[in-house]
């Protein structure tokens, strides 16, 4: 199987391409700058083929193989300093329409897209599934559905599942709630939280996701689906911060503040019972990130 992967030296798509090519799948990766992070992928066994592109620039879709298997997409732009809207806005929808042109006209027969549970924006319900309505989002949340919607056009000739992630944890995990949390215990830091009594599982660990890739890549199925996905279980949020404060060592207080907003769980029991999902218990996947961060 030849693969098509975008944002091959992105974190989560690093330990896609490492996954699938120990596999046996071909991958053609796709990068768009080069940094420290290239040298680990070219250091990968397997057969790897990288191509520097931007999505944003269809020309440049000349330098990708005529025929390919299947694509996954993880490429995208999301919040952060140096990122604008328009950034976002070129990214997550005009290179997602341009890698769809591509891959009908390269012959793909699906696609996996790494989506975003932002694309939801305001959630009001306790549990999040693959029916929670989208309302508010913000320009990333709105700029990911968007791409999501271009794929779910395609899907009657295209099939797609569009994987609505959670944080993601794993060696290199950043940004998201669980790092940054722990780097700030590691500095004895404050630790504000709110709704500590609620119930918690809105991580997912980046091998149980890359697995997860790979049986999409392998099953049979048809049509669109957005599926959001997390840990399997719950803690109370209390209690996940209990567990990293001793894990770690930390001497950090622990602020409680009023909630902002309602907490909510994720359901993965669509992605798990016809997708092939398989993901670890939110305390075991909370160990395992301390002893990786």
């Amino acid at each position: 199987m030849d693969v098509l992967l975008t944002g091959a030296n992105s974190f989560l798509g690093r330990h896609v391409t490492a996954h699938i090519l120990a596999r046996g799948v071909k991958v053609i990766g796709t990068y768009r700058s080069c940094d420290e992070r290239l040298g680990l992928l070219k250091s990968l066994s397997g057969d790897l083929d990288l191509v520097r592109i931007s999505l944003e620039q269809e020309g440049e879709f000349a330098a990708l193989p005529k025929r390919i298997d299947a694509v996954v997409h993880v490429a995208g732009s999301s919040m952060a300093p140096n990122v604008s809207p328009e950034d976002m806005l070129a990214s997550n929808v005009t290179g997602t329409r341009n890698l769809l042109c591509y891959a009908r006209s390269a012959g793909a027969a699906r696609i996996v897209h790494a989506s975003t549970l932002s694309v939801h924006g305001r959630i009001a319900g306790p549990v999040v599934d693959e029916n929670t309505p989208v309302i508010d989002s913000d320009i990333y949340g709105a700029s990911k559905y968007l791409g999501e919607r271009l794929f779910a056009a395609a899907s009657d000739q295209l099939p797609c599942v569009a994987i609505r992630l959670p944080g993601i944890l794993g060696l290199g995990a950043h940004r998201a709630w669980i790092p940054t949390l722990i780097e700030r215990m590691r500095r004895n830091d404050d630790i504000v939280i709110y709704n500590p009594g609620n119930p918690f599982n809105n991580a997912a660990h980046v091998d149980d996701l890359s697995d997860f890739v790979f049986q999409l890549l392998t099953r049979h199925w048809e049509g669109f689906h957005a599926l959001p996905v997390g840990a399997a279980g719950t803690i109370t949020v209390g209690e996940a911060v209990n567990r990293l404060l001793m894990a770690t060592g930390s001497q950090s207080r622990v602020i409680v503040n009023p909630a902002q907003q309602p907490g909510f769980t994720i359901s993965s029991a669509l992605a798990i019972a016809d997708f092939g999902y398989r993901p670890m218990e939110i305390a075991a996947l909370l160990d395992r990130y301390v002893s990786e961060a």
